[in-house]
């Protein structure tokens, strides 16, 4: 009986954990949809529009892959599946790696989350 107890627990504890994790993700690429940064994959700058929604599609495909937003942005955001280049951001001409540019963007979606728990990624 206990192990169902702790089985119900964990499953319910990693189910609360996902629609999170999809949320920050939503909203990490909204943030990079509606940017004036540009995103470079494979030698070619894109907007942000476009580099969000070539996000989506790989997330789509991978989505039973990730766990956290952390790992989204490991296996999904930065870099090529086929080439294995990086993907860089430029922001008013300072380019970044991809991943350094959404781990920032990731800490101040949690960080506005934390001060204003009411308003949390909706």
């Amino acid at each position: 009986m206990k192990k169902f107890i702790g089985l119900l627990l964990l499953v319910s504890t990693m189910s609360d954990a996902s629609p999170t994790s999809d949320q920050e993700i939503t909203a990490l690429l909204n943030v990079l949809q509606h940017s004036d940064c540009q995103f470079e994959r494979s030698g070619t700058w894109y907007s942000g529009e476009r580099a969000a929604a070539h996000l989506q599609d790989k997330w789509d495909y991978a989505k039973d892959e990730i766990d956290s937003s952390e790992t989204f942005i490991r296996k999904i955001a930065t870099g090529s599946w086929l080439t294995g280049s990086s993907y860089h951001v430029k922001c008013d001409q300072t380019m970044t790696t991809s991943a350094q540019w959404l781990n920032t963007q990731l800490q101040q979606l949690r960080t506005s989350q934390q001060s204003s728990p009411a308003d949390s990624l909706q």
